[in-house]
C-alpha cells in the first residue's frame, strides 16, 4: 500500500463554475497551483467545500483529472468517493485508483439512519473495494446523521489495514479526543476538519487539519502548522484567532459561498453559484469585503 500522510494542512479545494454552469477545470487548476504554491502539501478533491453533493459523477471525475495534472508529485491528492449507491461508490473508488489519487475518503451514508453493524459493513466494503489504497473515513455527523463512533472506527480499522485515518468534522472536540483513546495502539492519523480547532487539535495529538480556510487563505492556514512545529505557540494562537474571526464573518452569510466570494475578491473566477445555492446580494458582498479588509487579509492573486 502506498505510504501516505496528511500531516500538516490539507486544503479542501472549492469548485469554480463557468457562466454556463459547467465546472471550470482551468480555474480549478489555477486555484490548486496557488494553494500549493503557498506551502499547502495536500489537497482534498470533491469534499464538502467542493460541493460534491451538487455535482454529477462525471464532474467529480473531471475535478480529480484536473487536480492530478495541476499538482507536483510531492503533493498528496485525497479524493472524496462518497456516494449514495454501490455502483457510484465503487465507480468513484476505481476512478480514484485509475487517475492517481494518493488516497480516498468517504463519509458515512446519509439521509437514512443506520446502526453500527450496517456502518461497519459499509466501511468494510469501501476498504475492500479500495484494496491497496489508503482510506480516510470522514466523520461529518451533522450532515450524515450517522456518526462514526470511536467503536466503529476501531472495529473497521482493526479489520482493514488500509483504513489509516479519520477526518473529524463533528465540531465536537471530545469526539477527536475519544478517537485518540480508541486508536492509541494503532498507527493511525487523526485529522481535524474544524478550522476553529486546528491548534487545539494539534496540541492534543492530531496529525493535521483539512480546513476550508486553507483554500481561501492558504498562507494563514499553513502558518498555524508552521508555528506549531517551531514551538511558537503564541504565534500559532494569533493565526488561529484570525481564522476564528474569518470563520465568524463567513457564517453571517452562507459559508461555502462566502469562501468563494473571498476568492473572487482575490482575483479568482469562481463563477455563479450552483443550485440550490444562491449568489450573495450586493449588500452581503460589500459587508463581506469590508470585514475582510478590516482584517487585512485580502490580496490580489
Amino acid at each position: 500500500m502506498k505510504n501516505v500522510t496528511l500531516q500538516g494542512i490539507t486544503a479542501p479545494v472549492l469548485t469554480p463554475f463557468c457562466e454556463n454552469g459547467e465546472v471550470n477545470t482551468d480555474e480549478y487548476a489555477r486555484l490548486i497551483q496557488y494553494i500549493t504554491g503557498c506551502g499547502i502539501k495536500g489537497i482534498f478533491v470533491g469534499g464538502t467545500s467542493g460541493e460534491f453533493v451538487n455535482l454529477r459523477m462525471e464532474e467529480r471525475e473531471k475535478l480529480l483529472d484536473a487536480a492530478r495534472e495541476a499538482v507536483e508529485k510531492d503533493t498528496t491528492v485525497l479524493f472524496n468517493v462518497t456516494a449514495m449507491n454501490e455502483y457510484e461508490l465503487y465507480h468513484m473508488i476505481e476512478w480514484g485508483r485509475k487517475k492517481g489519487a494518493d488516497a480516498v475518503s468517504v463519509t458515512a451514508p446519509y439521509y437514512h439512519r443506520y446502526d453500527e453493524k450496517a456502518l461497519c459493513r459499509y466501511f468494510g466494503k469501501v476498504a475492500e473495494a479500495a484494496e491497496g489504497m489508503p482510506v480516510y473515513l470522514y466523520n461529518m455527523s451533522g450532515m450524515t446523521n450517522n456518526p462514526i463512533t470511536p467503536a466503529i472506527l476501531k472495529t473497521v480499522a482493526e479489520q482493514h489495514r488500509n483504513i489509516c485515518g479519520v477526518k473529524d468534522s463533528s465540531m465536537d472536540f471530545m469526539t477527536l479526543l475519544n478517537y485518540q483513546i480508541a486508536m492509541e495502539k494503532m498507527d493511525f492519523e487523526l485529522i481535524t476538519g474544524n478550522d476553529a480547532q486546528v491548534l487545539p487539535a494539534l496540541q492534543a495529538g492530531a496529525s493535521g487539519g483539512i480546513i476550508a480556510v486553507a483554500s481561501v487563505f492558504p498562507e494563514l492556514a499553513v502558518s498555524i502548522w508552521n508555528h506549531f512545529k517551531d514551538d511558537n505557540i503564541e504565534a500559532a494562537r494569533e493565526s488561529q484567532k484570525k481564522v476564528l474571526r474569518i470563520r465568524e464573518l463567513f457564517r453571517t452569510v452562507m459559508p461555502t459561498i462566502a469562501h468563494k466570494e473571498a476568492l473572487k475578491l482575490q482575483g479568482f473566477d469562481m463563477g455563479p453559484s450552483r443550485f440550490p445555492f444562491r449568489d450573495l446580494t450586493g449588500e452581503e458582498r460589500e459587508r463581506l469585503k469590508k470585514g475582510l479588509e478590516d482584517l487585512g487579509i485580502i490580496k490580489e492573486v
